[in-house]
């Protein structure tokens, strides 16, 4: 009997501990694009506006069109994470291209002289 109570109080030990690292407080019922202006100030209640936690919602243009906007809502933490995601992959971009034009050689054809070659 001993064992098992060891067994039961280690689980809820882990269960507990497993529960606050990490997450939000309170877990999202659904994405939050998918949540309703009501929905997002009620899970914002009581949060600070610089908060990881904190929802906000950006409408982005449209492709091919003039008025429609799309409403994506993340959390902040969300949004650092696009950002940092996005600025990564235009300095791999930059490194990429400018190792290639900076590789210290010219072209074969550019190299040699052209003083008395044909054309």
């Amino acid at each position: 009997m001993p064992k098992t109570a060891i067994l039961v109080i280690l689980v809820g030990l882990s269960t507990a501990s497993t529960a606050g690292a990490g997450e939000p407080e309170t877990a999202l019922a659904r994405v939050p694009s998918e949540m309703t202006g009501e929905e997002i100030d009620a899970y914002n209640m009581g949060r600070a506006a610089d908060s990881p936690d904190y929802i906000r919602c950006r409408r982005i243009d449209q492709i091919g069109s003039l008025v429609r906007k799309l409403r994506v809502c993340n959390t902040n933490a969300e949004w650092r994470r696009i950002t940092d995601k996005g600025n990564q992959g235009a300095r791999d971009t930059l490194e990429t291209v400018s190792r290639s034009f900076n590789n210290g050689q010219e072209p074969r054809d550019q190299s040699e002289p052209m003083i008395g070659r044909p054309r």
